[in-house]
């Protein structure tokens, strides 16, 4: 899809201000009103087992989410570029990281994440990235969700905040979490809970341990995100874009 179709699609995507000078970050937002049309243009540019895949969501609003991340994503990848959006073919990583396939000869990192209608995706000019959007809920995870996704002297500090606070401290937590496992390359087989981050200077601090044993390699943000979300951007220092080998990742 170029030309004509491809303008008005094109005012819905907003480039987010990006902390790493390196990548690039685009959010879509799923409109209220109905938007058939755009929908349909926006199907016809993914690939076909991207079709298959958003055709077995039983609910129209995750199908169209799924088909507005995937069609920003290749949107993304094809600005300043000369391979059209529909073009694009992707491989795997051991843990199903996607990556561009070699054929393109393109050597840039992305990252992609969708929740409850908004997209965000990051794009690096060659450093591992990882990016997760959440929305916030209105009320305290249950407990049990709580110690399987942080660390002891996170749960404590989250604790110590107000209730107003808390839920939203969780979700961010989440979010930085869910941006480090993507760039890891291991998604939510990290062990969540045996990764800390504290708080330096107004930024989140990753700590040293058996799941992230070389902590200076990342560097993780708080990102601006739309009222009503939290969203996290995680970026590894310039080297390798192998995947990242962790201890006390979860085999399934």
């Amino acid at each position: 899809m170029t030309g004509v179709q491809d303008r008005p699609q094109r005012q819905s995507i907003q480039e987010l201000p990006s902390p790493e000078p390196d990548v690039v970050l685009s959010l879509a937002q799923l409109p209220v009103t109905a938007e058939e049309e755009a929908g349909r243009d926006r199907f016809r540019v993914l690939s076909d087992r991207e079709r298959q895949r958003a055709n077995r969501f039983l609910r129209q609003a995750d199908r169209n989410e799924y088909v507005l991340a995937h069609w920003l994503l290749r949107l993304a990848l094809s600005t300043g570029t000369s391979v059209p959006p529909q073009s694009w073919d992707f491989t795997e990583e051991q843990y199903g990281r996607p990556r561009i396939a070699h054929r393109f000869g393109d050597v840039r990192e992305f990252s992609l994440s969708h929740s409850a209608g908004t997209c965000l995706v990051a794009v690096s000019t060659g450093r591992r990235v990882g990016v997760d959007v959440e929305r916030q809920r209105g009320a305290d995870g249950p407990r049990a969700l709580l110690r399987n996704c942080l660390s002891p002297d996170e749960l404590t500090r989250l604790a110590a905040l107000p209730d107003e606070r808390r839920q939203s401290e969780f979700i961010q937590l989440w979010a930085l979490k869910e941006a480090l496992a993507k760039a890891m390359g291991v998604g939510l087989r990290l062990p969540f809970a045996d990764v800390d981050f504290s708080w330096r200077n107004g930024r989140p601090s990753l700590g040293r341990s058996v799941a992230v044993p070389a902590p200076e390699l990342w560097t993780c943000h708080c990102l601006d995100a739309p009222a009503g979300f939290r969203a996290a951007l995680c970026v590894r220092a310039a080297g390798p874009t192998t995947a990242v080998p962790i201890r006390g990742v979860r085999e399934t």
